[in-house]
């Protein structure tokens, strides 16, 4: 048993792959991730990119086993802006525990922040950090907001910092529910989520209009969701949290059937 839910991954690079013009997969493989807990869903890690001279600063987050977070944190807060690596919050698009492997999607923007110029730079046998479930553990669910319990009406909204939580959801659907999916994107070559669809499952792609989630909100406002959904919200703070308080407000939908994420929020990261 390990004493913390999370455990530290050392890993490289193993492969890269521009799926899209707005979108680059980045292959991270380690012995250590043959641990790595593969629950999918929406599923959140932490990666610990690399210093600029490549490394990891000594906060405490590679000894073993891997102390809580608040210790190597705390340590990390603690030392000067200029000498700490850059953390970002991403979810994995794959996990594969028997190869010792995760892929993870950038999304690629203007202007690059630190985790988009580190994908678009990165190559075969750069090393970084990664934090996630270990299966040791057994289930916690630490991570992961997904919780639909007998909900049969789902709906699914989110912009493309979503994407791969929302086709991991997606794939674990039973064919006995009903759930639609609202995804913003810039430009229609982004969209990694329409070959998703199903029976059961309707994706309806709106393109944005220059402000980054009013399409996405309008197009929430025109949508049914059913007599007693779950819905699941993600992508910029400030549109997610409109789109649950109209839901809220405007539709009478409880709270407790809303799980609402804020990814990132407009100007930067949302959480460090």
């Amino acid at each position: 048993m390990r004493p913390w839910e999370y455990s530290a991954f050392p890993v490289r690079v193993t492969r890269t792959q521009r799926l899209s013009p707005g979108f680059v997969r980045v292959t991270l493989a380690g012995d250590s991730l043959r641990h790595f807990a593969s629950w999918g869903l929406d599923q959140r890690i932490k990666l610990v990119l690399p210093m600029p001279h490549g490394g990891t600063a000594e906060f405490g987050l590679l000894d073993e086993p891997t102390p809580h977070p608040s210790h190597w944190y705390a340590r990390w807060r603690a030392l000067p802006p200029d000498q700490r690596n850059v953390l970002r919050t991403y979810t994995p698009a794959a996990i594969r525990p028997e190869a010792a492997e995760i892929d993870v999607d950038f999304v690629i923007h203007e202007p690059a922040g630190p985790a988009s110029a580190w994908a678009l730079a990165a190559r075969p046998g750069d090393e970084l950090v990664v934090t996630g479930p270990d299966a040791r553990m057994g289930w916690t669910g630490y991570g992961i907001c997904w919780t639909p319990g007998s909900a049969r009406d789902l709906l699914i909204i989110g912009d493309e910092t979503a994407f791969p939580a929302i086709r991991n959801i997606i794939g674990s659907l039973d064919g006995d529910v009903r759930a639609q999916v609202l995804i913003e994107v810039g430009a229609p070559g982004d969209d990694l989520v329409s070959t998703s669809a199903r029976d059961n499952v309707t994706v309806r792609t709106v393109l944005r209009d220059g402000v980054h989630g009013r399409a996405l909100e309008d197009a929430v406002r025109a949508v049914d969701p059913g007599d007693d959904p779950y819905i699941w919200i993600a992508g910029e703070s400030g549109s997610v949290t409109r789109i649950r308080q109209h839901l809220t407000r405007d539709r009478a939908i409880p709270k407790d059937h809303i799980s609402f994420l804020g990814y990132w929020k407009l100007g930067g990261a949302l959480v460090i």
